[in-house]
C-alpha cells in the first residue's frame, strides 16, 4: 500500500472506505482518473471502484465524515468532466456488473457499471433490445438519468419510457428503491433529471423488447449537397413520418493535416444512418425522397441482424478526445436561413474537426407529456449536437469558441439543451436543460438531498422552504 493511501485511509476513527480504492501514487492512478473527454485533467484524492452497493454506502458515509466533495461515474462520458473532481472522492460503478434477464416478466434487472455495447451484445444474444444510446462506452447510469436517446428512440422512446425500477443510495447512505408506487417523485425525477443529483444509482431494471433482425440504412454525400440533404432528412422526424425509422445523420469538416483529428468516424463528410423495425422494402420507398437529394455515394439499405446494426453505428461513434460539445433541440423544421447557419459554420472549422450529429425524436418520444417525467423536450424533432475536437493544445480556445458562437447563432431555431450534453458556459442552465419541470426537481432534491451533499457545477439545488 502507498504511503499516500495509508495516510488517506488511516485517518482514525470513522467509517472505511471498500471495494477497490486508487490514490494518487498507485500504478493504476493516472488510469483511473482519466475521463473519455480528455481535454479534462483532474486529480482526486481517491478513486473508489465499488464492486458491490455497500460499497457506495460507505464510499459516502466516509465522504461525508471528512466533508470530502463526492463525484460519481459510471462511463466516464460526462462532456464538462464533471464525474471526476480535484481532492475529492470519485466513487465509480463500472466494475458493478450483475445483470438478469427475467423472460417470463419480458425484464432486464442490470447494475450501473454496464456500457452500451455490453447490454446491446448481451441482450442481443438472446435476441432482445432496450433502447440503449449511439456511443459503445457510455455508461448506463448517466444515460438513463439524463432520459437516454437512443438508435430506437421514435420506434421504442427514450431508455426512460422502458424505465420500471432503480435503486439507488442515498445522502445517509441508505438503500432505496424508486419506481411508479414507491418514492414516485423520486422516479419521476430520475427520469431525466440528470446523472448525480439525488444519489448514486446502482442497478436498473428495464422493459425488454424482441429483435432479431432490422432494415438498416447507411446513405453518404459528399459535403456540397449539405442544404438539400438536410432539408430532406428532417421530413423525417415529423409527426407524420413513419415512427418505424429514428434516422441520424453525421455532418464532419476539418483540417486536412496528418496531425487533425477526426470527430465522427465517417466514410463520408455527409452519412445517414438509421434502424427501421419493418420491411426493408418499405425502408427502401420511405428513403426514396432523401435519396433523390443531392448525388449519394454510397447506399447501403438492407436487411442485417440488430447486433451488426448496433455495431455499424458504433464504430462511427468519436473516441475518446479532448472535445467540445454541445446540444440543443429543434422542435420546428429548420427553414432555409438556419440551415445556411448550418451550412456557413460547417464550412468555416477553427483549427480543428468538426461535426454536426443530428438525432431524430419525435415518434413514441412525443407520445409521452413533457410533464410525467423530467425530460422535457418531448416535442422536439430532433437534437443536434454541436461538436468540436482538437489534436493539440492550441487548438482549444478555437474550437470551443467555435461550438459556443455555433449554439449562440443557432437560438432563434432551437429550444433548451439535452442534460447529457452540459455546458457550463449556458447561463440559464436550469431552464435550458429542464424548461418549467426545474421547480418540480428542486422540491425532490430538497425531500432526498436537503443537505445538498450531491453538489457539482449545474447541479440541481434543494428547494426553500418547500
Amino acid at each position: 500500500m502507498s504511503k499516500a493511501k495509508v495516510n488517506i485511509l488511516r485517518k482514525g476513527k470513522g467509517p472505511e472506505l471498500t471495494g477497490r480504492i486508487v490514490v494518487p501514487g498507485d500504478t493504476q492512478y493516472n488510469a483511473a482518473r482519466r475521463e473519455f473527454n480528455t481535454f479534462f485533467n483532474k486529480f482526486p484524492l481517491v478513486i473508489v471502484f465499488a464492486q458491490e452497493t455497500k460499497d457506495v454506502t460507505n464510499a459516502i458515509l466516509w465522504a461525508r465524515h471528512w466533508d470530502v466533495p463526492i463525484r460519481m461515474r459510471s462511463g466516464r462520458h460526462s462532456y464538462e468532466g464533471l464525474s471526476v473532481v480535484d481532492s475529492g472522492i470519485v466513487i465509480d460503478v463500472s466494475e458493478m456488473l450483475q445483470l438478469d434477464v427475467e423472460r417470463r416478466n419480458e425484464t432486464v434487472t442490470l447494475q450501473t457499471g454496464f456500457r452500451d455495447s455490453a447490454i446491446d451484445e448481451i441482450l442481443g444474444s438472446e435476441g432482445l433490445a432496450v433502447p440503449t444510446g449511439l456511443c459503445p462506452t457510455t455508461g448506463v447510469a448517466g444515460y438513463t438519468l439524463g432520459g437516454g436517446q437512443s438508435k430506437l428512440s421514435r420506434s421504442l422512446g427514450l431508455i426512460i419510457d422502458n424505465l420500471l425500477e432503480l435503486e439507488m443510495v442515498d445522502a445517509d447512505g441508505r438503500v432505496i428503491r424508486a419506481n411508479a408506487n414507491h418514492n414516485a417523485d423520486l422516479f419521476w425525477a430520475s427520469r431525466g433529471g440528470g446523472g448525480g443529483n439525488f444519489g448514486i444509482t446502482t442497478s436498473f431494471r428495464f422493459r425488454t423488447h424482441s429483435i432479431d433482425t432490422v432494415a438498416f440504412a447507411n446513405i453518404g454525400w459528399n459535403l456540397r449537397d449539405l442544404v438539400p440533404v438536410l432539408r430532406s432528412w428532417q421530413l423525417l422526424t415529423v409527426p407524420s413520418s413513419d415512427d418505424r425509422l429514428t434516422p441520424l445523420l453525421t455532418i464532419v469538416n476539418g483540417l486536412k493535416s496528418s496531425s487533425s483529428t477526426k470527430v465522427f468516424n465517417t466514410s463520408f463528410p455527409l452519412q445517414m444512418q438509421g434502424v427501421f423495425l419493418g420491411p426493408v422494402s418499405e425502408l427502401r420507398k420511405l428513403l426514396d425522397p432523401l435519396l433523390q437529394a443531392g448525388s449519394p455515394q454510397q447506399v447501403f439499405i438492407e436487411e442485417i441482424p440488430w447486433l451488426e446494426a448496433v455495431e455499424r453505428i458504433a464504430v462511427s461513434q468519436p473516441e475518446s478526445e479532448p472535445f467540445k460539445s454541445v446540444g440543443p433541440f429543434v422542435n420546428h423544421l429548420l427553414p432555409d436561413e438556419g440551415i445556411t447557419k448550418i451550412q456557413r459554420f460547417i464550412n468555416d472549422p477553427p483549427t480543428s474537426s468538426v461535426a454536426i450529429l443530428f438525432h431524430g425524436l419525435g415518434g413514441a418520444v412525443a407520445n409521452v407529456p413533457s410533464n410525467a417525467t423530467a425530460y422535457y423536450y418531448r416535442r422536439a424533432l430532433y437534437n443536434m449536437s454541436i461538436w468540436s475536437t482538437w489534436s493539440i493544445p492550441e487548438g482549444a480556445a478555437p474550437g470551443i469558441r467555435w461550438v459556443e458562437d455555433f449554439r449562440r447563432a443557432m437560438l432563434p431555431f432551437t429550444q433548451g439543451v439535452y442534460v447529457n450534453t452540459p455546458d457550463l458556459s449556458i447561463k440559464n442552465w436550469s431552464k435550458a436543460y429542464y424548461g418549467s419541470n426545474f421547480v418540480r426537481l428542486t422540491r425532490v432534491k430538497a425531500k432526498y438531498d436537503p443537505e445538498n451533499i450531491f453538489n457539482f457545477p449545474q447541479s440541481i439545488p434543494p428547494a426553500r422552504g418547500w
